[in-house]
């Protein structure tokens, strides 16, 4: 089962939600579960020392990590090449896609894609345009928005689910113990209970599969 988190602009925090949905979900799989990592910011996320190559490595005892970076404008025969790679790994395989538009074969083999936001006007005006600019989210392969709700901004998740015209379905409140949990390097073995809540949702949904 392949996730993908995607975003249309940088510092939306798609590679913290990445790398809590994978520990979670990872965490209730009996085989456990991976991350890929198409940008190289997990092992920082995640507390874990830069690999080496492109071998995977043990996160904790149920994630392991998959590095794969391929660049700004990856051909179509890397995108085939990742896509038979993740199709033969067992268990949940998250990717974090980041700002890269994945191509129509990563989005097919996907049993869902997920545009992380954040609540700010500048964020949603990036992602506005680029999904109306293809028709709605479906058009894209996305399924649903995770929002990031930070205190004091003024759109709701009802705002930003019309504006999109994709489901918001997760809302992930910004709090200072998920910053502290990645700067200290605990992320890999305490997912902030915040963290854990908002994304109850989807983790249920895709945890029996």
């Amino acid at each position: 089962m392949i996730i993908l988190c995607r975003s249309v602009k940088g510092g939306s925090g798609t590679t913290v939600t990445a790398a809590a949905l994978a520990l979670l979900l990872a965490a209730r799989h009996r085989g456990g579960g991976h991350v890929v990592d198409l940008h190289g910011d997990l092992p920082a996320a995640l507390g874990i020392a830069e690999p080496d190559g492109t071998e995977l490595r043990e996160v904790n005892s149920s994630l392991r990590l998959l590095p794969r970076r391929l660049g700004p404008q990856p051909t179509d025969s890397q995108w085939l090449s990742l896509v038979t790679e993740l199709s033969s790994l067992r268990g949940p395989v998250v990717v974090d896609v980041g700002t890269i538009v994945p191509a129509a074969s990563l989005v097919d083999a996907a049993a869902a894609s997920y545009l992380v936001t954040r609540s700010c006007y500048l964020a949603l005006r990036r992602a506005t345009g680029f999904i109306h600019a293809k028709g709605t989210g479906a058009d894209h392969g996305i399924d649903g928005c995770i929002l990031l709700s930070e205190p004091g901004r003024a759109l709701s998740a009802g705002d930003v689910s019309t504006v999109l015209r994709v489901p918001v379905r997760a809302n992930v409140p910004v709090e200072a113990s998920v910053s502290r949990a990645v700067d200290a390097g605990l992320l890999a073995h305490r997912v902030p209970k915040s963290l854990d809540e908002a994304l109850a949702d989807i983790i249920g949904e895709h945890s029996g599969r």
